[in-house]
């Protein structure tokens, strides 16, 4: 059995697990961001000799503590240090033809966010790098350093929807013409003294807790991996198998529904999006008609899961 220790709590784990299909043969699941492994071992928990866990993710940290913990595994397993976007060539590889679950979870661990060095957290003093995948050249700093003020601002509009983007924007760009913007604290100082000082604290958040979400949006490429993942995704469920995404925040919960919408199609529980004037066939029904949230519980438990969705459609027969 695989080793349930583990530096990071899984969000939503009995509800992922509950909407695993039960299938009459071998299954084969697919966790595209298997991280630490949390829901990956709840949902392998039952599976003998012959069934098939598959994990994918940028990490290599990652990547490396689940092959300790699945080493000793009954079953087979297949860990993969790649983009979730790139799953249908991940399977090809791996000879599967087909998924009997495919789960992708759009947060990040705990690990990850604590870790200074890692970047993603203005709470401590780090380089401001956020990258999942820490071989690709782009981090967040060279965002910072080149980018200029109409592209900062699009960016904290688009993807944290900041409505004092250009702001904080051309702020940046001063205080980078008189010095470096190197660590998360200095980039979050010049975040704060940008915003007017009776909009510091609306909504109970910091100042820059969505500047902080744009860059590593933007760092990531995380809306295109999205989508991508999710259509490919789609293209390998075998009959009856099921597609979960546990979401966390508005562009994500928008690109789940449209194109597990779409999926779906004029058979589907959830109607196509009105502007499809032809809907195409469905594929598959929707089994949650609107996302699944965690129970209160699990929100005092652990806060990072307040804001998660959980959706899933079943390719039909």
């Amino acid at each position: 059995m695989p080793d349930e220790s583990a530096p990071h709590v899984p969000v939503m784990e009995s509800e992922v697990a509950d909407y695993a299909p039960r299938a009459n043969g071998p299954r084969v699941v697919v966790d595209c961001t298997i991280g630490y492994g949390g829901h990956a071992a709840s949902l392998t928990r039952d599976f003998k000799p012959g069934e098939r866990l598959i994990g994918v993710d940028r990490d290599e940290e990652a990547i490396a503590f689940c092959r300790s913990r699945f080493a000793d595994a009954a079953f087979e397993v297949t860990l993969v240090r790649r983009a979730f976007s790139e799953i249908e060539a991940v399977l090809n590889e791996a000879n599967a033809p087909e998924a009997t679950y495919i789960l992708i979870d759009c947060g990040f661990s705990s690990l990850q966010v604590d870790r200074a060095d890692r970047g993603f957290s203005f709470q401590k003093e780090g380089p401001l790098d956020m990258r999942m995948d820490r071989s690709q050249p782009l981090t967040a700093a060279d965002i910072i350093a080149s980018w200029d003020d109409r592209e900062l601002a699009e960016a904290f509009k688009n993807y944290g929807d900041e409505r004092f983007s250009r702001r904080i924007a051309r702020a940046i760009v001063r205080r980078r013409q008189e010095s470096e913007i190197a660590t998360t604290q200095e980039l979050a100082d010049v975040v704060l003294q940008a915003i007017p000082a009776a909009n510091r604290r609306e909504e109970g958040i910091h100042p820059a807790t969505r500047v902080f979400q744009a860059l590593r949006i933007a760092v990531n490429d995380e809306l295109t991996q999205l989508r991508r993942g999710i259509e490919g995704g789609l293209e390998r469920l075998a009959p009856g198998g099921r597609m979960a995404v546990l979401s966390y925040h508005s562009l994500e919960h928008r690109i789940v529904k449209e194109l597990f919408r779409r999926y779906c199609g004029a058979g589907g529980i959830v109607p196509g999006p009105a502007q499809l004037a032809e809907p195409e066939p469905g594929r598959g029904r929707m089994l949650t008609r609107k996302g699944v949230a965690p129970c209160a519980a699990e929100k005092n438990r652990n806060p990072r899961s307040r804001s998660a969705q959980l959706r899933v459609v079943e390719r039909t027969p």
